[in-house]
């Protein structure tokens, strides 16, 4: 059995617990037996091959194996701060961000922004950068922030983080970027209707630059996957 099952819960010693619904999946989906063996991972870079050892009604008791290779995290950490599209568009995009390598997503509040990041959205989000794990192999989950503004997301970014607005009238990114090398960039994606000229201009004043990513006008999960390609 290959599939790969995420470790909510720290495992104790060489023994792991998986709990609800990924519990449920490998016993009732999958229908493993004790004696089966699976991949695990925690979210924070480490894997596991695993036995099941236990079957209970919504936990799977699991002795742990040899550690699996990992990749290791990128050197340049890449945040990108979305106004959300609608729908199932954000559910694309956080797959296909996880998959790319992002190591923060944050739903950015925005004038005219037209989805609202509840806790139950962020929860959906959640969920889908552990499934986009479990299929593309990454071991160390996409962070999802808490809904922020742009002010209050400037003034909390790390000293040199390169700060980038997705802007289809902006320079090419690696233009900007060869100003010399950093460890941290935050891009900043704006709703279907762009952002204000107030929200430009406090960007600017706190020294982020304007980039573009494409030569056409890109939708909001368009525009953010193409700087996770170009970037992360």
């Amino acid at each position: 059995m290959s599939e790969r099952f995420f470790l909510a819960t720290p495992p104790l010693g060489t023994s792991a617990l998986l709990e609800g619904d990924e519990a449920r999946h490998l016993t009732r989906v999958l229908r493993a037996k004790v004696g089966d063996t699976v991949a695990l991972f925690d979210g924070r870079g480490h894997a596991w091959e695993a036995r099941v050892a236990g079957i209970g009604r919504d936990r799977v008791k699991l002795d742990l194996g040899n550690a699996l290779p990992t990749i290791p995290a990128p050197a340049v950490t890449v945040t990108l701060a979305v106004a959300l599209p609608k729908g199932d568009r954000q559910k694309w995009m956080v797959e296909k961000l996880t998959e790319l390598g992002v190591s923060r997503l944050v739903p950015l509040i925005t004038t005219r922004g037209v989805a609202e990041a509840t806790d139950s959205a962020r929860s959906r989000l959640e969920r889908g950068v552990v499934e986009a794990c479990k299929q593309c192999g990454r071991d160390t989950l996409m962070e999802i922030g808490a809904a922020t503004s742009m002010a209050d997301l400037l003034a909390a970014a790390p000293t040199g983080t390169r700060t980038l607005l997705a802007d289809p009238h902006g320079s090419p990114p690696e233009a900007v970027l060869a100003a010399g090398p950093t460890a941290a960039i935050l891009v900043l994606v704006g709703p279907e209707g762009g952002f204000t000229a107030e929200e430009v201009t406090t960007l600017e004043a706190a020294g982020g630059q304007r980039v573009t990513f494409g030569r056409h006008i890109l939708r909001i999960e368009t525009a953010a996957v193409a700087a996770a390609a170009r970037l992360a």
